[in-house]
């Protein structure tokens, strides 16, 4: 008997670390900076100043939006973004669970910062960047105001700390801020023109998360046709059963969501002899085939092209900007494409595939690896279940990983002789 379960769970929060402390500004936005020249430290985890949260007197009322800036040293998301692809991150929290993923080594008084947020009548932005040096270390907010389509608008520079008479330490440095924004309406959207330490700039929105899919790498499916299309596949052993397909069909290639089928998992194929990754971040993301340069690194037909004994690795990252809950991380098939459909390559002689209902949280920015070898028992080797086996002998192909642990995840590949 087949004994293979989905649930849907709610979502859990993973949390990485960070320290801070606060300053205040409140009144109507405008053009000057938020927050003051006494904001930071002399240096060390406790650099972000010594000022309360001091809301400010503004009622917040009839256009007037009131903030108040919390300063962290170092970025407490990881950092999960990557400074080779932009200048920095932001995203825009309108409930206290949320923003759980950012705190859990985070110094008291920055949890108690986002515990005493009344969410009702205010949001929480939270933006990262990075400095040349170590007194780059300080974002400052300008220009902050709420336009009428509801989005959060600001500028936020990385600023030296301490001043041309202090000496800098020559290490990258990253810093972060939140900046609880009171209004009526409440904005529900946030864009923030980020500029780091070297004078980069980008404007960045929430819909961004954390990594950028261009930037990805691996591919998530040849675009060519497949080397071959063996006939349905039939295991000698009597006593063999096969694993079924647990999805229903139709997968999301290459990009989807998790057990909450929010959006923001991204699935990649990586070959490690092989550089590069599509230039749509995929190689093919959609339902057509459209061909990279075949001469180049962007090449999913190269790439994706294994022969016998050949090593791999499946790659699932959260791109967003929140933890997205997946299930089990064995929750997948690995499919061959027949001329009587996809078929799994795998099974077992008791038929037994038992998979364990878990929630398992997935950080912005984390990445799950599954690694493989193009032959029998290396597409098994990793698998908790020993009695998994392949039957019969791979032929050459289009095979495909399907995640069932989240939004049907797939990617493809080639095995070639």
């Amino acid at each position: 008997m087949n004994r293979i379960t989905r649930r849907s769970t709610l979502r859990a929060v993973a949390a990485v670390g960070g320290t801070g402390g606060a300053v205040s500004m409140a009144g109507c936005a405008g053009g000057g900076p938020v927050g003051g020249d006494d904001d930071a430290g002399s240096g060390g985890d406790d650099d972000a100043g010594s000022g309360g949260d001091d809301d400010g007197d503004s009622d917040a009322g009839d256009g007037e939006i009131e903030t108040t800036v919390h300063r962290v040293a170092g970025a407490l998301s990881g950092p999960a973004w990557r400074r080779a692809e932009r200048p920095g991150f932001c995203t825009l929290f309108d409930d206290r669970a949320d923003v759980e993923w950012l705190l859990g080594e985070a110094r008291p008084e920055t949890v108690g910062f986002a515990e005493e947020t009344d969410f009702d009548g205010s949001v929480l932005a939270y933006v990262e960047s990075v400095g040349r040096n170590t007194c780059d270390r300080v974002v400052e907010f300008a220009e902050v105001a709420v336009d009428d389509g509801g989005t959060l608008t600001a500028e936020a520079t990385v600023v030296d700390a301490d001043g041309e008479d202090v000496a800098c330490g020559q290490a990258i440095t990253y810093s972060g801020a939140f900046l609880r924004v009171t209004a009526d309406p409440l904005p529900e959207l946030i864009r923030v023109g980020i500029t780091d330490g070297w004078g980069n700039r980008a404007e960045l929105t929430g819909a961004d998360g954390v990594r950028d899919p261009s930037a990805l790498d691996g591919f998530v499916r040849p675009a060519g046709d497949p080397p071959n299309v063996p006939s349905a596949l039939a295991c000698p052993d009597e006593r063999f059963e096969r694993h079924p397909i647990v999805h229903d069909g139709s997968v999301n290639w290459g990009s989807g969501g998790g057990v909450d089928g929010e959006s923001g998992l991204e699935l990649r194929v990586v070959n490690p002899e092989h550089d590069g990754g599509g230039s749509d971040g995929s190689g093919d993301t959609g339902d057509t085939d459209d061909s990279n340069d075949p001469d180049g690194a962007d090449d999913p037909d190269g790439a994706l092209r294994f022969e016998r004994g050949d090593a791999f690795r499946v790659e699932m990252t959260n791109v967003s900007a929140r933890p997205i809950g997946v299930g089990n991380h064995s929750k997948y098939t690995l499919e061959v494409e027949t001329d009587e459909g996809w078929t799994d390559v795998r099974g077992t002689e008791d038929g037994r595939f038992e998979y364990t209902d878990e929630l398992l949280s997935t950080r912005p920015g984390e990445t799950v690896e599954w690694s493989f070898t193009m032959d029998e028992a290396g597409l098994v080797a990793e698998h908790p279940n020993d009695d998994l086996r392949v039957c019969p002998d791979l032929r050459p192909g289009r095979y495909r990983f399907v995640f069932f642990g989240a939004d049907d995840l797939a990617v493809a590949f080639d095995h070639v002789e």
